[in-house]
């Protein structure tokens, strides 16, 4: 256990130490604050996937890299303190709130955990803003007017590096039971093209060599193979797209290359653009790929059930029908073929069920299903105690427990029944 903290330690502090170094390179020179910061995010991933217990490590590795990131980069050391402290102190509030209230699940896959941790990222950048703020004005660096660079900055940064953590953090390389290989294929064919396709929509030089301009309408390429990626390869598929998307989209605009390089939108800087657009990228991934593992939570759910409600008919050797008065049409669950030597084919429908009813108990089924076609009759939850002939003539006494579902107008519409077998004493044969 302690090799393994030890292992991810060294992990976090290569993924976290190359982003720093390379995003804090890209500042606002009025603010002095990086325009993208996805290592926050992967700190604030790391103490909402670990226990209280660890995060001293987490946030010493990360304060020390983000001071030597801030200070090899020219930053003042009063100003480099203030960015590091805040940062620190806003990830692990976010981080002791996300834990308290989400214990133990902490993941991003429900539509309920993912609203609270987004909730979770709006409180703390704010929190975040007025606290660098504070910080600059008390070392004298001049609290700058442009306080939503920082506020984009981090907001944006930690939609994109926590949830790359969260996904990967219990991620289990396993023989059987995960993603199949054509599975893993085709998603590695969707993440080559979105790497192309943002290298194409941001780069100028491949741009120009390419299409010979830079095309606006180019930046929606990418969004779509971020969507193929994360319908593939799940949240961690879409955590590794987004971040790829986010470092070539940031990088290139930084340049002045790519759509959003002349953009005057925000206060005249189109890297605040690009950050809205990576955002929404951010946004429109996570929220698909946690209605979709819902609903395959949901489909897997069924499944089990549906193995669980077949064993125990088999198990009690019972048969359950669901009829539908206004077609006529059979649906049948269990075992048919083994319980009575006819498949769900055979008893489709009623009049091939009424083929197969012993020719003296045919009369009482007819009635009986004409009484559980009206709601209104004493006789509609009344027990049925019929034969039933396979095609060999040979006949199984059975049970029919069944009642009608009616609709708001006290309409019928389907007939649901319960069919047992008392025992084999009970076998007889079709006389005609």
């Amino acid at each position: 256990m302690k090799d393994t903290l030890v292992l991810r330690m060294a992990l976090f502090a290569v993924v976290y130490g190359v982003l720093a170094f390379l995003c804090i390179g890209i500042r606002d020179p009025d603010s002095q604050s990086t325009l993208l910061w996805p290592a926050g995010g992967i700190l604030l991933g790391a103490l909402m996937a670990s226990r209280r217990k660890d995060w001293l490590g987490w946030v010493l590795i990360a304060g020390a890299l983000h001071l030597l990131a801030g200070m090899w980069t020219g930053r003042a050391l009063p100003v480099s303190l203030v960015y590091m402290l805040t940062d620190l102190v806003v990830m692990c509030g976010i981080a002791a709130v996300w834990r308290k209230r989400v214990l133990p699940h902490f993941n991003l896959q429900s539509p309920s955990n993912l609203a609270y941790f987004l909730g979770l990222l709006l409180v703390g950048a704010i929190v975040g803003t007025v606290l660098n703020s504070l910080g600059l004005s008390l070392v004298n660096a001049g609290a700058s007017t442009r306080v939503y660079t920082w506020f984009v900055a981090d907001l944006i940064g930690n939609l994109v590096g926590a949830p790359l953590v969260i996904a990967w953090s219990a991620f289990r390389a396993r023989r059987s039971g995960g993603s199949t290989q054509t599975n893993f294929y085709f998603g590695l064919i969707w993440f080559v093209l979105l790497v192309a396709s943002a290298a194409l929509a941001f780069d100028g030089p491949t741009s120009v060599a390419v299409l010979g301009s830079q095309s606006y309408e180019l930046s929606y390429l990418p969004l779509l193979f971020v969507v193929l990626v994360a319908l593939v390869w799940d949240q961690r598929g879409l955590t590794l797209a987004t971040l790829v998307l986010a470092l070539v989209a940031a990088f290139n605009t930084a340049q002045n290359e790519g759509p959003f390089a002349d953009s005057m939108a925000f206060f005249g800087n189109g890297l605040l653009e690009v950050q809205g657009y990576i955002g929404a990228a951010c946004l429109a991934g996570l929220l698909m790929t946690a209605i979709i593992s819902t609903r395959n939570r949901a489909l897997r759910d069924a499944a089990v059930w549906k193995l669980r409600f077949e064993a125990a008919l088999q198990g009690s050797q019972h048969l359950v029908y669901e009829y539908d008065p206004a077609s006529q049409q059979f649906i049948w669950a269990g075992d048919t073929r083994g319980l009575l030597g006819l498949t769900p084919s055979d008893l489709a429908t009623l009049d091939a069920f009424l083929k197969h009813v012993h020719p003296a108990d045919r009369p009482q089924v007819v009635e009986g299903f004409d009484a559980r076609s009206s709601v209104r009759t004493a006789a509609a939850a009344a027990e049925l105690r019929f034969r039933i002939c396979s095609a060999t003539d040979q006949c199984f006494r059975v049970v029919d427990t069944g009642g009608p579902l009616a609709d708001l107008d006290d309409q019928v519409y389907r007939i649901n029944g319960l069919l047992r077998l008392p025992g084999n004493d009970d076998v007889g044969h079709n006389p005609g």
